[in-house]
C-alpha cells in the first residue's frame, strides 16, 4: 500500500525537478510526511517559522523577489487559515505561491475530532487552483500524484500567476514503519507527465494597434503612467517613447523610474496635482502600463470619461477603479512600443513644459523644506532615506503612510535597485516577514521603511530578520498610533478619534530588538539619523532604527507644505 511519506516524496521531488526549491515550513504533526520529505531532500532550501501568518508572508516576499513560487507547508486546523492574508495578497498582485496543507481524512471531519476544520476550498476564490488530495491507498500511483503537481505548477506560474492550494489528507500512521518497502522515487519521476508548456502572451496584430497610434499622434495632452510591477527592463522603451511623443511620465513609487532624473519624468506628480494650473487641465489620452498606482490624487485627477484610456499589462485582470478604460491590452511593453514604431513628432511642448516646470519647482520646494530643519519629521525621513539608500540595497515600503511619504517626498538619486510593497490588498499585516522573504529572494541587503502599528502587527517576524543572510535595516517611524487617520475626515471626531482610530500604544522597540538580538538605534535628530543609517548601510548586521515623531505635528507639517505648493 502506498503510504503518506511516499506520496509526499513524489510531490516534493517533482516540485524541485521543476526548479521550485524554497520550502517554508510551519511545524505541526499532521504535516509530518511533507516536512520529512522536504528535510530529507538535499536540494530543498528550507525556512522554518513558528507563526503561520509570518511564514506565509515570508514565502510571499521570496516569490515577489524571484518570480518563482515558494512552497508553504502546514498542519491542519487554524494553521491553514493563518495563511489566508498572504494568499489574498498573492492573488491580488499575481505572486506565485504553492500551499501544501495537511488535513485529517474525511472520516474525521465534522465529527468533533481534534484540530479538524473544513479545509476544502478554504481560501475561496483567491487561489488559481484548489485540489483535494485523498488519503493514499493501494490504488494511488506516482502518475496520479505527479499529475496533480503538474496542475499546481501550471496554474501557479501561468499567464496570471498566483497562489494554488493542494490539501493533503493523511491517515495515521503518518509515517511508515522503519525500512518499509516503498515505490522508488526514480520510477516515479519517469512516470511524471511532461510539464505543460508555459502560456505565452498572444501577439496582437499591428492593425489592431493602428487606431491607438493614430490617437497618440493626434493627441496634444497625453500621459504615460507607470503602475506597479512593471519590469525595469522596459524603462528604456518607456522613456524613449515618452520623449518621442513629448508626453510626461508619471511613475508609481514602486517603479525604478520614480527615482530617475529624466526630462519627461514627473517624480513629484502627486504634489504637482495640488496646483490648479495642472489639476484643472486634463489629459486627452492615457497609456497606463502595469498594475494599479498608489496615488489617490492621481486616481481622482484621471476620473474623466472624456479621457481615452489604454491599459497595458502582461496579466488579464481588470485594473479600472474609475470604470473608464477604453482599450485593455495584454502584451509586453516593449512589444507594444515597437509595434507602434513611434517616431519624433511635433507634439505639444507647452503641455510637457508645464509638467517639467512643476517638477523643477516642486523639487526645489521639497529640498528647501527638508534641508532647513534638523528635527525628525516624516516627510524628511523619506526624503533623506531616498538620498542615502545604497545602490546594492533593495527598498521595501510598508503600507499606510510609509509608501505615501516616499511617493510624495522621495528625491531623485542614483538608486537603481528594486522597490517593493504589498499593494495587492494593501494590508499592514506580515510586512516584516515579507521584508525577510524579499531579502532571501534578492540575496542582498534590504532597507524597510515601516510604521509602528505595522511593526507591532508582525513582531514575531523579527525572528526572520535575525536569521537573514544579509542585513535588513528597519527604519521604523514611531508616531504612537495610526498616523494615516490624521489625514482623514474622522480626525474631526475628537471624542472618539484617539481611542478608536489613533490607537496610541505608548511602546518603543528597544526591548523587541534585544529580544531578537538585533542592533538598535534611536536618532534624536535628522543629522543623527543620516549618520546612523549610513553607518548601518556599511555594516553587516540587521538593525532597528527607531524614529520618534508626533502624529499631529506630522499632519500640520504636511498641510504647511501643501499650502506652500498651492501658493507657489
Amino acid at each position: 500500500m502506498t503510504n503518506n511519506l511516499a506520496v509526499s516524496e513524489w510531490i516534493i521531488e517533482d516540485l524541485i525537478r521543476r526548479g521550485i526549491t524554497r520550502f517554508v515550513i510551519s511545524p505541526g504533526s499532521r504535516s509530518t510526511p511533507l516536512t520529512v520529505a522536504v528535510a530529507h531532500d538535499p536540494k530543498a532550501q528550507t525556512t522554518v517559522h513558528f507563526d503561520e501568518r509570518g511564514a506565509a508572508y515570508f514565502a510571499l516576499g521570496y516569490a515577489r523577489a524571484t518570480g518563482k513560487p515558494a512552497v508553504l507547508i502546514c498542519t491542519s486546523g487554524t494553521a491553514v487559515a493563518n495563511y489566508f492574508p498572504a494568499v489574498v495578497e498573492a492573488s491580488m498582485d499575481n505572486i506565485p505561491l504553492i500551499i501544501l496543507s495537511a488535513d485529517r481524512p474525511p472520516e474525521l471531519i465534522d465529527v468533533g475530532a481534534n484540530q479538524a476544520i473544513f479545509q476544502d476550498n478554504i481560501y475561496g476564490t483567491y487561489p488559481r487552483l484548489f485540489k483535494n488530495l485523498a488519503p493514499p491507498d493501494a490504488d494511488t500511483t506516482p502518475a496520479q500524484i505527479l499529475a496533480e503537481v503538474d496542475d499546481l505548477h501550471t496554474f501557479a506560474t501561468g499567464i496570471r500567476p498566483g497562489p494554488v492550494h493542494l490539501n493533503c489528507q493523511f491517515r495515521e500512521p503518518l509515517l511508515p514503519e522503519p525500512n518499509p518497502v516503498t515505490t522508488d522515487n526514480k520510477d516515479a519521476r519517469t512516470e511524471s507527465p511532461s510539464p505543460l508548456a508555459r502560456e505565452t502572451l498572444a501577439r496582437i496584430a499591428p492593425e489592431k494597434l493602428a487606431p491607438i497610434l493614430e490617437k497618440m499622434l493626434l493627441c496634444n495632452r497625453g500621459l504615460i503612467i507607470v503602475g506597479r510591477r512593471v519590469n525595469n527592463k522596459h524603462n528604456d522603451a518607456i522613456l524613449n517613447s515618452a520623449k518621442a511623443l513629448k508626453w510626461p511620465v508619471l511613475p508609481d513609487v514602486q517603479s525604478e523610474i520614480r527615482f530617475t532624473n529624466h526630462p519627461n519624468v514627473s517624480n513629484h506628480f502627486d504634489l504637482a496635482l495640488l496646483k490648479d494650473e495642472l489639476s484643472s487641465q486634463k489629459p486627452e489620452m492615457i497609456i497606463h502600463l502595469g498594475g494599479a498606482f498608489t496615488s489617490k490624487r492621481l486616481l481622482n485627477y484621471l476620473n474623466d470619461p472624456d479621457i481615452f484610456y489604454v491599459s497595458l499589462k502582461r496579466t488579464p485582470e481588470q485594473i479600472d477603479p474609475n470604470h473608464q478604460v477604453d482599450v485593455a491590452l495584454q502584451m509586453e511593453i516593449d512589444t507594444f512600443f515597437q509595434a507602434l514604431e513611434i517616431t519624433e513628432k511635433g507634439g505639444n511642448q507647452t503641455w510637457l513644459t508645464a509638467w517639467q516646470q512643476a517638477e523643477r519647482n516642486l523639487s526645489a520646494i521639497v529640498m528647501n523644506q527638508m534641508e532647513q530643519t534638523s528635527d525628525l519629521n516624516e516627510p524628511g525621513i523619506s526624503y533623506h532615506l531616498s538620498k542615502l539608500i545604497p545602490q546594492n540595497h533593495s527598498l521595501m515600503l510598508a503600507n499606510s503612510m510609509a509608501i505615501r511619504e516616499m511617493e510624495m517626498f522621495g528625491s531623485v538619486n542614483q538608486f537603481k535597485s528594486q522597490v517593493f510593497a504589498n499593494r495587492g490588498a494593501s494590508g499592514i499585516d506580515g510586512l516584516l516577514a515579507t521584508a525577510a522573504g524579499l531579502q532571501a529572494g534578492t540575496d542582498k541587503p534590504l532597507t524597510l521603511l515601516i510604521g509602528d502599528l505595522a511593526a507591532l502587527h508582525d513582531l514575531n517576524s523579527l525572528a526572520f530578520i535575525q536569521q537573514s543572510r544579509y542585513p535588513i535595516i528597519i527604519v521604523l517611524i514611531n508616531n504612537n498610533g495610526g498616523g494615516i487617520f490624521n489625514f482623514l475626515p474622522v480626525e474631526s471626531e475628537t471624542d472618539v478619534f484617539e481611542t478608536y482610530f489613533g490607537t496610541p500604544h505608548d511602546r518603543t522597540f528597544e526591548n523587541a530588538a534585544k529580544m531578537f538580538a538585533l542592533d538598535y538605534a534611536k536618532p534624536v535628530n535628522m543629522s543623527d539619523f543620516q549618520q546612523l543609517y549610513s553607518q548601518a548601510a556599511r555594516g553587516t548586521q540587521s538593525i532597528i532604527i527607531e524614529l520618534l515623531t508626533d502624529r499631529y505635528e506630522n499632519h500640520k507639517l504636511h498641510l504647511e507644505i501643501f499650502n506652500l505648493i498651492r501658493g507657489s
